[in-house]
């Protein structure tokens, strides 16, 4: 069995936030070959199952940055949680900073009005003004997170932590870079805490056993199945741990040169269809054969 496992944002959905008709083709016809195609994720399961089910594909669903994983048929099998108690000091350490924050569960992506319109404000200001081209794509990107199924705002971050659910993931958004850097190094302290980044505008916070790659090979092992001849298709750094665990990786046209620099190829960008360009050719060169 082969797998191909493929990011969301920036890879498989285009900017406009769905998923083209050549690249839905492209996942069924690998499927029909024996392939199992995985996504592969920051974002919530729920979130991707809504975004799997107006495309009409069905897959396994590795989530919140390998947090979660979900069977094809909805399934959870496996989950890693943060402590409550942790999330509870990352909260505060964020509110006194004034940082925008999502919290992700098993049941909804949680952040207040205050700071979810804040943030707003600030991405109507950037706008406005006159940015250049890597600017005004971070800001786009920003505004597309805001499109997520399952946001749950609530009015003071304590009623975040009243919640008896499982947390996953603390996403981080800020346009002041030197103020992300603080957060990552912050968090990126504590040895049972994974910093990744999925966008410049953004870190997200798992458990440090949580990992794209860890869940691609717990998924493997679960399915019977082996990583040999195994692709992954990406464009952030989130995506690097996939890299690492397999032997044909495929950096997106728009990925940062950091990323193209350590897999194995790059297709076409995300608005290119090149997702499906990057199936057909393994299909062609490297698939196992059914």
């Amino acid at each position: 069995m082969g797998f191909i496992a493929i990011d969301l944002d920036g890879t498989l959905l285009n900017d406009n936030n769905v998923i083209s008709e050549e690249n839905i083709k492209a996942i069924k016809y690998a499927q029909e070959k024996g392939i199992e195609v995985v996504i592969s994720t920051g974002r919530a399961y729920f979130d991707v199952q809504s975004i799997c089910e107006k495309a009409g594909i069905s897959l396994p669903v590795i989530g919140t940055n390998g947090s979660t994983i979900h069977s094809k048929e909805g399934k959870c099998i496996s989950s890693i949680k943060l402590a409550k108690e942790r999330v509870e000091s990352i909260i505060e350490w964020l509110e006194e900073r004034n940082f925008y924050y999502e919290v992700f569960t098993d049941k909804g992506i949680f952040t207040t009005r205050q700071r979810q319109e804040q943030f707003q404000k600030e991405i109507n200001q950037f706008k406005s003004m006159d940015l250049d081209i890597e600017m005004q794509e971070i800001v786009e990107v920003a505004e597309r997170q805001f499109d997520q199924f399952g946001y749950v705002l609530v009015e003071n971050y304590r009623d975040i932590l009243k919640n008896e659910e499982e947390f996953y993931n603390i996403l981080v958004g800020s346009f002041d870079k030197k103020k992300l850097a603080e957060a990552w190094n912050q968090f990126d302290q504590f040895k049972e805490l994974r910093v990744v980044s999925s966008a410049d505008h953004n870190i997200e916070v798992t458990s440090n056993g949580a990992s794209k790659g860890l869940a691609l090979e717990k998924l493997a092992f679960l399915m019977n199945g082996s990583l040999d001849r195994a692709m992954a298709i990406g464009d952030s750094n989130n995506d690097l741990p996939m890299f690492e665990k397999v032997p044909y990786s495929v950096a997106m046209g728009n990925a940062k040169d950091v990323i193209k620099d350590v897999c194995t190829t790059t297709t076409l960008s995300n608005d290119e269809n090149g997702v499906a360009h990057a199936i057909y050719r393994y299909l062609l060169t490297f698939a196992p054969s059914k």
